[in-house]
Formats: C-alpha cells, sequence, structure tokens
C-alpha cells in the first residue's frame, strides 16, 4: 500500500460537471482501494468533504484572494510564463508539500498549471495527469476569434507561453498521462517516448431510463457553462438551431444544467425556449423525458466526459465531429454532424423516427458499458504508480 498525495488547482466532487474534475475524483476513488490518499488544492466551491469523500485521508484547502491571483497572474507574464500559472500559484501549498514530500510514495499533478508544485528534491514517483494538452486548447479558440477581438492577442499569448511551458516542464516528471490519442502526435515531439501514457476515462452506468416517446421534447446541454467552449456551444445552440429546430417543433426546450454565472442564464433564458436548470445532483427525472443529449463543441481537447454521462442514461447522444470518441461507431452507436444542416437533421429523425432513436440508444448504452469500463481504465493507473 502506497501513500498517494493528488495536487490539484481544483476541489473534488463526486457530483461536479466538470469534466476534468470528476476525473481526478474517480481516479482517486479507484486508487484508495489499495493506497492511503491524500489530497491539497487551491480554494475551490466544488470541495466536497461529506461522505462520499471518505475515501481520502486528508483534503488541504489552500486559498488565495483574487488580488493575489491577479498579482501573480501579472508577475507571471513579465517572467513570460503562463498567466494561468500564476493564478493558480499559492506559495502556502508550495511550502506543504515541500515539508511534506517525504511522507509520500507517489505524487499525482492535476492539469499543467499544478506542475509547478513539483518539488526539486523529491524521490518518489512523479504523474502529471495533464487530461489534455492546454496550449491545443487555445490553439483552437483563437482559430474561431475574430482578429478584433479585445481578447485575441491575450488568448494568443497565453497559448504561446503555455505551449513554452509544456515543452519546458513535461519531462521533469516520471510519466505524463493524456485522455485521449488526439493529442499524442503533438506531444511526442517534445515529450520523451517512454513517459507518455494514455488513460481513458468513463462514467459508471447508470440505469437505462430512456424510452422513446412522441411527447419527449427536451434537448439536454450537461457542463460547467462558465467554461469558454461550453458557454459558446449553448449560444450557438440557442441563437443558430434551436430557432430553425421550433419552427416545426414550438414545444421543444434546450435544457441546460450546470454551474452558470447570472449574466449568461440572463440572456440564454431570453428564448423562451431555453430552460436554465443549474446544477442538479440527481439527473435521472429530467434524462426521462429527455430526447436526446447533445455534445455541440466547436472547441474541444482531450475527452467531453458529457457524452458519458448521456450514454449512462441510454440517451441518444449527438456530437460535433471534433468531439466524437475513439471506438465509438459513428451513426450506429452515437450520432455526429460536421454541419448544422447535418445535426438539425439528426434532432428531427430523433423525434420523428422511433426505430433510430432507439437504435442509437442501445448501441450506446451498450457501448458504454462494453468498451468504456471505469474500472478497466483507471487499473492502468495501477500500472504506473
Amino acid at each position: 500500500m502506497q501513500r498517494i498525495l493528488i495536487v490539484s488547482t481544483k476541489g473534488i466532487s463526486s457530483h461536479s460537471y466538470d469534466g476534468a474534475q470528476k476525473r481526478i475524483f474517480d481516479i482517486a476513488k479507484f486508487l484508495s482501494k489499495k493506497n492511503n490518499i491524500d489530497f491539497a488544492c487551491i480554494e475551490d466551491e466544488n470541495i466536497n468533504t461529506k461522505k462520499d469523500l471518505k475515501f481520502i485521508n486528508n483534503i488541504k484547502v489552500f486559498k488565495n484572494s483574487f488580488f493575489l491571483r491577479i498579482l501573480y497572474s501579472l508577475i507571471s507574464i513579465f517572467k513570460m510564463e503562463p498567466m494561468q500559472k500564476g493564478y493558480f500559484f499559492s506559495k502556502k501549498m508550495l511550502n506543504f508539500i515541500s515539508d511534506n514530500k517525504d511522507n509520500y510514495d507517489v505524487i499525482i499533478f492535476h492539469l499543467i498549471r499544478s506542475a509547478q508544485y513539483l518539488p526539486e528534491d523529491f524521490h518518489g514517483k512523479t504523474i502529471l495527469e495533464m487530461t489534455d494538452l492546454g496550449s491545443e486548447n487555445y490553439s483552437q479558440i483563437i482559430k474561431q476569434m475574430s482578429f478584433f477581438n479585445p481578447f485575441y492577442f491575450l488568448y494568443l499569448l497565453e497559448k504561446f507561453l503555455l505551449r513554452s511551458y509544456e515543452k519546458k516542464i513535461c519531462n521533469n516528471f516520471d510519466k505524463v498521462v493524456f485522455i485521449s490519442k488526439n493529442e499524442l502526435p503533438i506531444v511526442k515531439d517534445f515529450i520523451e517516448k517512454d513517459k507518455i501514457v494514455k488513460i481513458g476515462s468513463s462514467v459508471k452506468p447508470n440505469k437505462k431510463i430512456y424510452r422513446y416517446k412522441k411527447n419527449n421534447r427536451d434537448i439536454i446541454f450537461v457542463g460547467n457553462i462558465n467554461y469558454l467552449p461550453n458557454k459558446l456551444a449553448c449560444y450557438n445552440f440557442s441563437r443558430k438551431i434551436l430557432p430553425k429546430l421550433i419552427k416545426k417543433n414550438p414545444d421543444l426546450k434546450f435544457n441546460i444544467i450546470g454551474k452558470i454565472n447570472s449574466v449568461d442564464k440572463f440572456f440564454l433564458k431570453i428564448n423562451k425556449n431555453v430552460e436554465v436548470h443549474g446544477p442538479i445532483l440527481k439527473l435521472d427525472k429530467i434524462m426521462k423525458k429527455a430526447l436526446c443529449g447533445v455534445c455541440n463543441l466547436s472547441i474541444a481537447t482531450g475527452v467531453q466526459n458529457k457524452i458519458f454521462t448521456y450514454m449512462s442514461f441510454g440517451l441518444p447522444t449527438i456530437v460535433s465531429k471534433n468531439c466524437l470518441i475513439e471506438n465509438l461507431t459513428k451513426n450506429k452507436e452515437i450520432l455526429v454532424y460536421a454541419n448544422n444542416e447535418q445535426f438539425i437533421k439528426h434532432i428531427s429523425e430523433l423525434i420523428m423516427k422511433k426505430k433510430t432513436a432507439q437504435k442509437i440508444s442501445n448501441n450506446g448504452f451498450k457501448a458504454l458499458k462494453k468498451k468504456f469500463n471505469l474500472i478497466k481504465s483507471y487499473a492502468n493507473y495501477s500500472k504506473i504508480i
């Protein structure tokens, strides 16, 4: 039994709509079966110390004021380092890890911005759980931004600084873990081959509750809406997709579930066919009357956990082509679209064609259980710690 410390800039909760946060929860829970787990993080509202976190021995939470976060971000720019490195810096957490490193056999650093907490003289095993490639995320954002957008050069700078930092820091770890093979062709140019590990993700299947009904009119979107790719996806659907759909189906509802700020909630609800629910702990009730789940992100790296969430309830799932998860069969286990016209066509088919809806539902649910077994996915972590 090993002593493992997980270092994160996010909290930990079983009820999070943040895919990266849910992943580190699942990893910690799996590893706790044969190891002792401690968790250290920067303050986050999604820290949950109730019974669902009993598998963690100790949780250390470090607080930073907003003023300090901005100050450290500016210092990072001055030092030609990523702004997020400064934003998530805590001297107290750095000192805690330095003072207590000898108590652990393994330290797992969650996301690239946690890499700064790697102690130089640690003699145990170190793992950088990247999940996805942050600089690639910024690359996709920049491609969709106007040159005249006031944030264009800020994102461009962060992309440059983050890629430079990734190249500089990743080889300092024993293993660097990615969730998808999509980033591997990029990182193999600057991370040593024997350090790169792909460990997929999944969710535990729920009871299959989807049943085709003619009055199913709820389209589901699950995610943290404060995350830019999710935010853009919701606005795109409500402004470009939904108005065309309700011409023939005026009772359709676009249901947004997850963390959201009051400004976005106000503007999204201007469309009367949009329902903004905020976080919901138990999804069973809303999934029962759902038509489908959508993952219409135009900016996507890694694996989108919302896809597994939909499929775990048996919901027919529609995704943009850049969100398609490897090992899922296109238009058999999941519906994939390349443009808005195809997106609208898929939704219309799920309304009108019972056989199509049931086929995608059944095949997707079976695929989740067979191809994305949660225990098998995270068993690979036992091999690298």
